[in-house]
């Protein structure tokens, strides 16, 4: 639920229109600048309003990561755009989404694919969710209760898998979902305690990793969901 209060610039519905507008052009204008490019991941930003997944009104536009309910936190813009731009998501594929949180990359996400089967083990935020995509009127994303170590089951291999939480591991049954040519995409966790973005691609039956670029996010958690 959105906080009660007020900002100036929320007071009046022609100038809250303006700033938003503005605020999200300023937050493209920044994902250009740090080399994302895609008009296509780009434009699906500009679709998904932030501040409808968020209580921090006046910081939604901002490019960093914004704390949510149970501990989780909205991702950071440009993580969102960078892994959707490693993984050449395409219009035909059905993604894997690990960790929804409140939504708003999922939403983002959902622009890009067919079909987004999404997964969080805390029904609060699964519910929270359901109900930002809904207003939004997106009717491609399938969502899960549960946890994320153990996939979405039911024999369904995925184009791609976004893991939107920091792991030691690499899921073993999440690289199992893959389709060939599959890719995953999460962040690693090291014993520094630092994280890297890794990529794994499935080819002929193997797994090959790259690492991307240092990144923060919050542990993926192996245990059952919490409702």
């Amino acid at each position: 639920m959105l906080s009660s209060k007020l900002f100036p610039w929320q007071k009046n519905k022609k100038k809250r229109t303006i700033y938003k507008n503005e605020k999200n052009e300023e937050l493209i204008q920044e994902l250009r600048s740090e080399g994302i490019t895609d008009e296509k991941i780009l434009t699906a930003i500009r679709m998904v309003p932030r501040e409808l997944f968020t209580e921090k009104l006046d910081e939604a536009y901002e490019n960093k990561a914004l704390s949510v309910e149970c501990g989780q936190t909205l991702t950071q813009p440009f993580c969102t755009a960078y892994m959707a731009s490693v993984l050449n998501l395409r219009g035909t594929d059905n993604i894997l989404d690990i960790g929804c949180g409140v939504g708003w990359s999922t939403a983002v996400i959902s622009k890009l694919v067919k079909t987004v089967f999404t997964m969080e083990r805390f029904k609060k935020l699964l519910d929270i969710a359901k109900k930002n995509i809904a207003k939004l009127k997106i009717e491609n994303v399938q969502f899960k209760l549960g946890n994320g170590f153990e996939g979405w089951g039911d024999k369904i291999l995925f184009d791609a898998i976004i893991i939107g939480a920091a792991s030691e591991v690499v899921p073993v049954k999440l690289l199992e979902s893959l389709k060939s040519n599959g890719r995953l995409i999460m962040p690693k966790k090291y014993d520094a305690g630092n994280q890297k973005l890794l990529l794994v691609t499935k080819k002929s039956g193997n797994f090959e990793q790259k690492e991307l670029l240092d990144v923060k996010f919050v542990p993926l958690l192996n245990e059952a969901s919490v409702k």
